[in-house]
């Protein structure tokens, strides 16, 4: 039995969440929501799922290195594998990120504190220290790492903020809702120039070419992301265009229709994101051409 499948799948859970876990923090931070920053349910919620998902990967991951299904239950190989391998030992400074994060968020004071905040986008930067770009060596093994983590950090800014818009879309009055989509915007633009401009970087480091993106499997995996994530720039265009300015019309019904419209947009946004990780995770498990 082949693990790959499920260590993809693992990767991308704790890798979603902690992206939902650093966007809201965001977002509470950059666009000072006050009473409509997310609760600590919602944060507590994404830190015990980065804190399950990355105590199961280091199994995984043991069993997919010895090709042996066996081996991921085995505790002292999976011992060697934290002890003795760079992953390991990078895993191992990563989870106490995530651990002490979630002990903070224990606390109603400190549950959206600049600590929690920082140990959050340490530990989502640092998954990029576990993927293709962690066995280069040198100044480009450095541009790549760092190149990853403000990938990740853009990324995860952008997509763990839709699911607190897509709350807001509900129960907010409409004009509330426009000043907010507005913020957003202004801040979403820089995030998706980021992600791009970060995402073609790394593209040119792992590819090297044109011919490599549509001739290997690497390749038509990232094609598949890049089309996802088109999409998602395309419904914030649509957000920030067409339906935001349509909450400030008197009409109600135009209003209402625009709440509703908002609403399903950012729903199908936030369903590509998702995609959009999990294709990222199987880009993690596919071989690089260079």
């Amino acid at each position: 039995m082949s693990l790959a499948l499920p260590l993809a799948l693992c990767a991308a859970v704790h890798a979603l969440a902690l992206m939902m876990w650093f966007g809201a923090l965001s977002l509470r931070r950059i666009l000072e929501l006050g009473q409509q920053s997310p609760g600590r349910s919602t944060l507590l919620l994404a830190g015990a799922l980065a804190m399950v998902s990355g105590l199961l990967w280091p199994w995984l991951q043991t069993g997919v290195v010895m090709d042996d299904a066996r081996a991921a239950i085995d505790p002292a190989l999976v011992a060697q594998m934290l002890t003795q391998t760079s992953f390991g030992r990078t895993w191992l400074v990563r989870q106490v990120f995530v651990l002490a994060a979630l002990v903070l968020s224990l606390v109603p004071l400190l549950s959206t504190g600049r600590a929690v905040y920082f140990l959050v986008a340490c530990a989502l930067a640092s998954i990029g220290l576990l993927g293709h770009a962690a066995g280069v060596t040198g100044a480009s093994g450095t541009v790549q790492r760092l190149t990853l983590a403000l990938h990740l950090l853009a990324a995860g800014a952008w997509l763990g903020a839709l699911p607190l818009l897509w709350a807001g879309a509900g129960r907010l009055a409409a004009y509330d809702l426009a000043v907010v989509l507005r913020r957003f915007s202004r801040y979403g633009v820089a995030l998706v120039s980021i992600v791009v401009a970060s995402g073609v970087l790394s593209a040119w480091y792992r590819l090297g070419g044109i011919d490599p993106l549509l001739r290997s499997n690497y390749g038509n995996i990232l094609l598949v992301k890049v089309a996802l994530v088109a999409l998602m720039g395309l419904a914030a265009l649509n957000n920030r265009n067409r339906l935001t300015p349509a909450l400030q019309r008197p009409d109600l019904d135009a209003q209402a229709a625009a709440r509703r419209g908002l609403r399903g947009s950012i729903a199908v946004e936030t369903v590509l994101g998702l995609a959009v990780v999990f294709a990222a995770a199987a880009l993690g498990g596919a071989e690089a051409p260079r």
